[in-house]
């Protein structure tokens, strides 16, 4: 006992052992406070119960015990590894993510606007201004003939034009076989545009009712069009489409109050942006 006693004494006067014992406890008292200093990352139980909720819509069923575990430990290795990807600056330039938050917080501007209900007169005032939005397209009720481009006897012009004098001298006509549908009962010029290009429901259009006329060229080659009714555009009352217009006057009224919340915004910051001016 005596020599260990002489032994510790002759260690604490020793001064290379003093700094390592000094260095060890300091070390240990920094570890500590470093470990107090570590950010905390909290799972709530609405957290918890939020996550419960998407996996029993996912799998229709209670999750059990190491299901739970499973679930609340990959929510807590996502939140570690955002916390790191913060840490070492992989947040910042980069476009995807700024867009997204972006997003959120355009979203969460918007839950902070509050538009008040529309009176009468307001909803009047801003459909006589749009009624163009809710007019009923402009309908059709045609046949036509078609030939084709692939056609390898008469060519298509030649044969629509045999066809067309002999369908107004009252004689029936045969097309060439195709998918495409040989009359509408009811059917829109944009429609036909979307099916046909632009050309076709162009003369659709313009076509006088009750008269063969063409050839009008298409998307798979030359017809021969008769428009047996035509329904103009129709603008239906307000009553009508009431719902509609009140819906579109408050979007309208978010979108002016987001733009002004955001031009607030951006007078918090000074905007330096190279090459353009101030």
């Amino acid at each position: 006992m005596a020599r260990l006693k002489a032994a510790a004494a002759w260690a604490l006067h020793e001064p290379l052992i003093r700094f390592l014992v000094i260095g060890a406890v300091l070390f240990a008292g920094i570890s500590l406070v470093r470990a107090d200093q570590r950010p905390t990352i909290t799972i709530d139980a609405a957290e918890i119960e939020q996550l419960v909720s998407y996996w029993r819509q996912q799998s229709h069923r209670e999750p059990d015990r190491e299901e739970l575990k499973a679930i609340i430990n990959e929510r807590v290795d996502e939140e570690v590894l955002a916390e790191e990807a913060k840490r070492l600056g992989l947040d910042r330039d980069d476009m995807i993510i700024r867009r997204r938050l972006a997003q959120k917080m355009a979203f969460a501007s918007e839950d902070t606007i509050e538009i008040p209900e529309p009176s009468e007169a307001e909803l009047a005032a801003y459909y006589q201004a749009n009624q163009a939005r809710y007019a009923a397209p402009e309908r059709v009720a045609l046949r036509h003939v078609f030939f084709s481009d692939d056609r390898a006897e008469v060519s298509p012009p030649v044969a629509a034009s045999d066809a067309l004098r002999a369908l107004k001298a009252g004689q029936r006509v045969t097309g060439d076989p195709s998918m495409l549908p040989q009359s509408y009962a009811d059917v829109t010029i944009e429609t036909l545009e979307r099916d046909y290009g632009e050309p076709f429901a162009k003369a659709v259009a313009a076509a006088p009712v009750g008269q063969w006329t063409g050839p009008v060229e298409s998307a798979y080659g030359l017809h021969l069009i008769r428009v047996e009714s035509r329904q103009g555009r129709k603008v239906p009352p307000l009553a009508e489409v009431r719902d509609e217009v009140r819906v579109a006057w408050i979007d309208d009224r978010r979108a002016v109050a987001l733009r002004e919340q955001l031009a607030e915004l951006r007078r918090g910051y000074r905007i330096e942006v190279a090459g353009l001016p101030k």
